[in-house]
This record gives C-alpha cells, structure tokens and sequence, in this order.
C-alpha cells in the first residue's frame, strides 16, 4: 500500500539552483522596479554603492505604499501569496527573491508605513539553512538606511530593496567607479525603454534616477534622470495611414491590440536608433500592464532584415493572456503559440491592409531612404599587416566599389579580467595592454603585432560587428570569451 512521507529538499542545492534562474542583471533591476509601480510609487531611485576593495552593492529606493510586518512576512516567502488583481506588474510571488538572489549575495528589505519600520532578509547562510529568514530589529532598519540612503530621508511611506555584494556583475574589477558607470548606462538603457509609458506620464507618471554612492565617504554622485525611451516616438509617420490598428483574427481581437507602425526612414532619432541598432528592433512589441516586455523581434514569424527595419507593431496583451505566451517570472520572453501567429499573419486594418501588406508597404518605404554610415559592414583594416589586410578583403568579397568602415585595434588599459572591449561608437576593438607583452613573447610591438589573435577575435566576434545591437544574451557570451581568454592568457604566463 501506498504511503507518503515529508522530503524536504536539498536546501544548499537549491539555493544554487534559484540563483541560477537566468536573470540578467537589467531584467532584475527592472523586476523590483515592477513592485514599486504595484505599490503606487511616484519615484524610484536606484543607487550602485561603492566600498574600497569590496564588490559593488545595489539599492532600489521607492516612495510607495509602504509594508506592514505581516505584509513583508509574506512578500519575502517563495511563492508570495500575492494578490491576483490584474493590473499588477508582479506575477508570481517570486520575482523578489529570484531576480535579487540571482545578483546579489544577500537580500534586505525594509519598509515603512508612516512610524512603523519594519525589516527582513534573505542572508547568505539563510536558505541553505533551510530558508531561514532574518528578521530585522527597528534599530536594525534605522542603521541600515543611515548607511545606504543617508540623504534620502523617510516620508510617509515607501521600501529599500538593499542587494548586498554583487557577484556577478560588481566584483573583481580594478576601476569600481568606471564598471559602475558603465553598469549605469546599460541599465539606464533598459530602464527607459522597459517603462518609457510610466516615465513619460502614461498610465501615471513614474519618475526614476540612477546614482552612484560612496559608501566609504557617504557621498552621492550627481543622480541620473531618466527619460522615457518610445520605440514609437516620431515626429511623423514614415507612410500616409499610419499608425493603424490591426484587428487580428480568431478571436483575439479582444485579448491583443496590435497598432502597425512605420517608421519614417534617414531618421536619427534615438526611439528609431534604440540600443543596439534599429535593424534588430524591427517586429514586435509586447507589453503587459504598460510594461514593456519585448522590445523587437519576429518570434519566429520572419527573419530580421534591414528593409524591415522601418516596420514596428506596439501589441498590448490582456493580463489574463500569461499562460497563453508562456511569460516566465522573469517576464522577459514572449512565446506565441500557433494560434495567435495565425491571428496575427490574418490580422487586418480597417481599410483593408493585411498584415502582409503591412510588411510590404514598410520595405518599399525603407527603399526611399539610402544606406547610412551607420549601417555599413564593420571591417578590420587598421591594425593588420597590409597582405593580410588584402587577403582579408577578398576573403569577405569586399571590393573598392562597395562602401564599408573600418574597425580599429588599439591597445588599452582594461580590467584584469577583460581580454577585449568593443567600443562600438568610435569602430574600435580595444585589447588589453596589460596582457600585450605576454601575447608577444617578448618581440617588439607594432601596430600590426598578434595578427592571428585580431583575426580570430573578429571571426568570434563577426556577428556582432554586423550587428546593430547587442542582446542580453550576446552579451553574456562576449563576457564569457573575455573570461575565458584572459584565464587562458594568465595560465600562459604562469606556466612560462
């Protein structure tokens, strides 16, 4: 006969596995930032804190509505029991702990309710001890905002997401200040794009900033302001009769709205541009509750090319739909399921325009426009012996005739950790200096020195030269090869 028992799980393993979830760091970010809108926030700030000689620590700081101790007892379990009100930003009672444990070695969170303060983590021995969760003393709470947001002072109401020791993206980095500026643009990039209908008043207005505070000197850098990002955000149409809303069909004319877009061509907008190149922004645009969830792309539908690149569709989903589009707790990915791919190929407009001809009329509007620099094939000239700088060009069937620029190799002081870094507005290939004479066995340099290792760098890195923008995912791999040839560079010089 059949009999149950308690298993309880490996508590050390699963802690790995939860941090292992596969957030990036601008999708957790934008996770919590997710919360503070369900709160009624009016301003967020988020802050990258510095230390001397530790890794970088994140807070999130809004002015929402605050949490009473039974409230944040509930919002720190896994599996929250979360409201189920359809206009919240937040789905699934996870995205708190999932999206800061998979950057942050520790979590605390305090929030207050006019006089009342209250506190808890998720420190780093705590699930591995069987998720215990740390309860914060008020004293606690007082010392810990002393700390980390000592010239924000309380209102109200509002919370403190304190991520502390960033271990995948703030550690190990000989300029803390300089990765911290960098970490703030990409993520301001994100940021203003994910919730550019908040920032910009609609549905209400959200205002955001990013800062960088000295923890050691408890001094605040100048805050960033951030402005709303609209993919759609043109002057005026690139085609008479757009913007148009195209009705899908088989019934999910009442669970999707699709608005066609054109964008006009030779713009040099930055909602055309958008990170990464507006030849990749191309497709859909998916948001649920306002959010931005997708932006571009054709989820399999069609293959991104640059005469699409004028064709945008703004899709607002119902938040009942979840299911339907597979959205994950980390709301990142969309996932059509055959039957709406059908009810959008079948889409319509009211004059008539299907979603075909909706595709067509973008391509033969792009065709009016010429090639810009911009969107010409990067290839590496400067930094190449002269035969093989040729050799190359007839390799890629690059004649005098047809126009492209020219990627540079320079050498730089990086990080010790980076190999190379791709400075894509000025066409430049850094290499680290720091390895050069490793790399040269101890031969003189030139500006032509370690050519097998530029052509090999730009044969793995050749997709992304082509590319006007780099994805999350791309990125993560080109952090992985820097990695990787940086140990492999430090192995060479150790073994010597």
């Amino acid at each position: 006969m059949s009999r149950i028992e308690h298993l309880p799980p490996n508590f050390g393993r699963l802690d790995k596995a939860l941090r292992s979830i596969g957030y990036s760091f601008e999708a957790a970010v934008a996770d919590i930032i997710d919360n503070s809108i369900d709160a009624k926030a009016r301003n967020v700030l988020v802050r990258f804190i510095l230390r001397k000689n530790k890794a970088l620590d994140l807070v999130i700081l809004d002015d929402g509505n605050g949490m009473s101790p039974d409230t944040l007892k509930e919002a720190m379990r896994f599996g929250a029991d979360v409201t189920q009100e359809l206009d919240r930003l937040g789905k699934f009672g996870l995205g708190l702990k999932l999206a800061s444990l998979s950057q942050a070695k520790e979590l605390r969170v305090v929030t207050y309710e006019g006089s009342k303060t209250s506190g808890r983590g998720w420190l780093e021995e705590g699930i591995s001890s069987g998720f215990m969760s740390t309860i914060l003393e008020a004293s606690e709470c007082r010392d810990m905002l002393k700390l980390i947001v000592p010239d924000r002072p309380l209102k109200k109401s509002g919370t403190v997401v304190w991520w502390s020791h960033l271990y995948r993206v703030g550690q190990n980095h000989s300029s803390p200040n300089e990765h911290a500026q960098k970490l703030m643009r990409r993520l301001k990039d994100y940021l203003c794009m994910a919730f550019h209908r908040f920032l910009s008043g609609s549905p209400r207005l959200v205002k955001m900033e990013i800062d960088i505070f000295d923890g050691d000197s408890s001094l605040e850098g100048l805050p960033l302001p951030l402005e709303p990002l609209n993919p759609f955000g043109y002057d005026a149409t690139g085609l008479k009769g757009f913007p148009a809303e195209l009705v899908p069909a088989d019934g999910y004319e009442n669970r999707i709205k699709i608005v066609g877009h054109i964008w006009p061509p030779n713009s040099s907008a930055p909602e055309y541009a958008l990170p990464g190149g507006a030849n990749s922004r191309q497709g859909f645009y998916f948001y649920r509750n306002n959010r931005l969830i997708q932006g571009g792309g054709w989820n399999g539908m069609r293959e991104a090319e640059p005469h699409r690149s004028l064709a945008r569709l703004e899709i607002d989903m119902h938040p009942d739909f979840d299911m339907d589009v597979s959205l994950d707790v980390k709301k990142v990915e969309i996932q059509l399921p055959p039957d709406l791919v059908k009810g959008i190929q079948r889409s319509k407009t009211d004059a008539g325009t299907d979603f075909k001809k909706y595709l067509s009329l973008a391509e033969e509007t792009y065709r009016t426009k010429p090639v810009t620099e911009d969107e010409l094939p990067l290839i590496p000239v400067d930094g190449l012996p002269a035969d093989l700088r040729d050799f190359l060009l007839k390799e890629l069937r690059i004649d005098g005739t047809k126009r492209f620029r020219k990627l540079r190799f320079a050498w730089t002081n990086l990080d010790e950790d980076s190999f190379f870094e791709l400075d894509r507005d000025n066409d430049t290939l850094r290499l680290n200096k720091i390895y050069r004479r490793q790399l040269l066995h101890g031969l003189d340099g030139s500006s032509a020195d370690i050519p097998v290792v530029k052509c090999l760098l730009f044969l793995v890195l050749r997709d992304v030269l082509y590319s006007q923008r780099i994805s999350a995912k791309v990125r993560e791999r080109m952090d992985q090869a820097n990695r990787i040839l940086a140990r492999a560079v430090k192995h060479e010089r150790s073994v010597e």
